[in-house]
């Protein structure tokens, strides 16, 4: 079983490796890196899975979740940015990124509990505003009804504690990773996409004007970032989960991002080892000595 490392620790390998490999060129072409965003989906489903089998309560749900829905958001930034749209792009980047800070900010203080009460309440009082809206509660179905009916014991319950989970700073976790630099170049730059600027739309403006036949593929970074960020969170969901992880599923993270930085395919033969021997040889097994949420 493999040691854990901070998800900073690959980031600055892949930094090194590029930096001494100077011959090597970063992949751009779409089909390459659909390629390995579609072997990266596989992979993901296989942790999902072991998580599945050996997760051990809340904290590992809400690890095996935050790898589920990055790795949906990763094969949207591709598919919106393949379509010519690499502000859209932008968008979904930082949310993934975002995604990457939380799961952190968890994991360092056990706030796993805590995040799941603060995402009940949340959702019961959004439910609340529309059912207590005289024009849309009409138009509401009954079984949300019934669901606002049966949560509201607990929300009652939680709500009436005290204190409140709060959401993290982006700047503040990217600090204490030392990924500082994913929070000026990633989350921030991302940013400017979110909110309008007096620019957005040229882009759009020729897209949408010209033959639908005709789309400029956009540059490859934000893809290749997000792919980075994907890897980064699978990391970060192992480091946070009960449960000891083989080497080989570090080995395959180590390798997309080489590929990421170099081109180089190894990941791909390494999923094809992990494909051979699983399910009969587990990527994990549960930490029984850890106590957990």
């Amino acid at each position: 079983m493999h040691a854990r490392l901070p998800v900073s620790f690959g980031v600055r390998h892949l930094e090194k490796m590029i930096m001494t490999e100077a011959n090597s060129q970063p992949p751009d072409e779409p089909e390459v890196l659909q390629e390995a965003i579609e072997t990266f989906r596989v992979y993901s489903g296989v942790v999902l899975l072991s998580f599945a089998k050996h997760g051990q309560g809340l904290r590992d749900m809400i690890a095996r979740n935050f790898i589920a829905r990055g790795m949906s958001c990763t094969q949207s930034i591709y598919a919106v940015w393949r379509a010519g749209s690499e502000q859209d792009a932008w968008i979904l980047h930082r949310s993934l990124l975002d995604r990457l800070l939380h799961l952190h900010h968890l994991g360092e203080t056990d706030g796993f509990v805590d995040f799941e009460e603060h995402s009940f309440l949340s959702m019961y009082e959004a439910r609340q505003k529309l059912l207590s809206d005289p024009d849309m509660s009409r138009k509401v179905p009954s079984s949300l009804k019934e669901l606002q009916k049966r949560d509201r014991p607990r929300y009652e319950t939680i709500s009436g504690k005290q204190t409140r989970w709060r959401r993290p700073k982006a700047e503040d976790v990217a600090k204490k990773m030392d990924l500082g630099f994913l929070y000026r170049f990633g989350y921030d730059y991302a940013s400017t996409h979110v909110h309008p600027m007096s620019g957005d739309g040229e882009a759009d403006f020729t897209r949408l004007i010209s033959a639908p036949h005709v789309v400029t593929i956009p540059d490859a970074t934000v893809v290749r970032n997000s792919i980075l960020v994907q890897s980064m969170l699978v990391q970060e969901a192992f480091n946070v989960s009960q449960m000891r992880w083989r080497a080989i599923a570090y080995d395959f993270l180590d390798q997309i991002r080489r590929f990421l930085g170099t081109g180089d395919p190894m990941f791909h033969k390494t999923f094809y080892k992990i494909g051979k021997v699983w399910p009969d040889f587990q990527l994990c097994e549960p930490l029984t000595s850890r106590a957990g949420a």
